[in-house]
């Protein structure tokens, strides 16, 4: 018998075309953690708008920041991975680390059906969401059970529900902050996190305390898997981690979609609000990713750095994302390794 770390992300297209697409949002749209909504809706909005509209304009978004290797998403996990395999091979511990994505292959059930056949009976489940959500980390947590009892023996499941206080993972932070604005004068640097709706987030508030205002400035047992709260504790904490390097900071939320109330404030707005105030040169990182992605290397590299120049901004600084570098592949391990004792 042999232990095992599964480390999860939402997944990717294979390909950046609209058949691609279609085949990544297929299974997106059919994830009730996310689009927790009416089914008849649901499927109106999937088959008559996502599909046959936003897949072909999304494609040509994705092929402007595809690898030679392949989607970035995929090939930094694919590096991650082998760092940290590497890792545990050098330790001597017969450990099996793989990849499970929750919309695109290798899915998570059949990762762990090799798992299984290799007689793993004790597994790390990591979900490479540094801050809780329902939408992510839930969802990958029950999908682990749900292929977990269809072993004929179950194996012992270790849960990393969320590590956006993790000291190695502020510190890595910290560090890429640091080498990418290295001798770069800037006036503010923003935290952007992936949004959710406000409903999402109430949902899990599971103490009725939540207001989206002082309640998330602190983490405490109330509000210990509040999104919010624990994104805003993740700049703290790197903000201490840079000192004085860190000037001027705020934090920001990005990606809404649709007609509701998004957790706040939004990052296009938020940016435009900076320069207002005079704040000209701005810098971007963000910690609610472990690797670069469409969201981030697009919506924010291009699309809004377009936006602020426009406004009469003059730069926006994309930090890269923590993606295969050695602290982050150290970093990964050291938690894997620590979960598993």
């Amino acid at each position: 018998m042999s232990k095992a770390v599964l480390l999860i992300n939402l997944g990717t297209p294979a390909e950046p075309t609209a058949a691609g697409l279609r085949a990544f949002y297929r299974h997106f749209f059919a994830d009730r953690f996310v689009f927790d909504i009416n089914p008849l809706g649901l499927w109106l909005l999937r088959n008559l708008i996502i599909l046959p509209l936003r897949a072909p304009r999304t494609a040509k978004d994705y092929a402007g920041i595809w690898l030679d290797e392949g989607s970035p998403l995929q090939v930094y996990s694919e590096r991650v991975r082998e760092g940290v395999q590497a890792g545990f091979d050098g330790a001597g511990a017969d450990v099996a680390v793989g990849i499970g994505m929750a919309y695109s292959r290798p899915f998570i059930a059949e990762t762990m059906a090799e798992f299984e056949a290799r007689g793993c009976d004790e597994i790390v489940v990591f979900p490479l969401y540094p801050q809780y959500a329902r939408a992510t980390t839930e969802s990958a947590v029950q999908a682990v059970r749900a292929a977990a009892a269809s072993w004929r023996l179950q194996p012992k499941l270790r849960f990393i529900d969320d590590f956006f206080a993790e000291p190695v993972f502020i510190g890595v932070w910290a560090e890429i902050i640091r080498a990418n604005l290295a001798g770069v004068n800037i006036d503010h640097l923003v935290f952007s996190y992936h949004g959710l709706p406000e409903a999402q987030v109430r949902k899990a508030d599971r103490n009725r305390c939540c207001d989206f205002g002082a309640c998330c400035d602190r983490v405490g047992e109330a509000n210990r898997y509040c999104y919010r709260a624990q994104c805003l504790a993740t700049s703290r904490a790197i903000a201490q981690a840079l000192g004085e390097e860190a000037g001027p900071w705020t934090s920001a939320f990005q990606s809404r979609f649709g007609p509701s109330e998004w957790i706040k404030p939004y990052l296009d707005e938020h940016l435009l609000e900076l320069l207002a105030q005079g704040r000209k040169r701005i810098a971007v990182a963000t910690p609610s990713f472990v690797t670069d992605c469409l969201e981030t290397l697009h919506e924010i590299g291009r699309e809004y750095r377009e936006q602020f120049i426009d406004a009469g901004g003059e730069e926006l600084i994309l930090v890269a994302n923590l993606n295969d570098s050695r602290g982050w592949i150290d970093a990964v391990y050291e938690m894997a390794a620590a979960k598993l004792g």
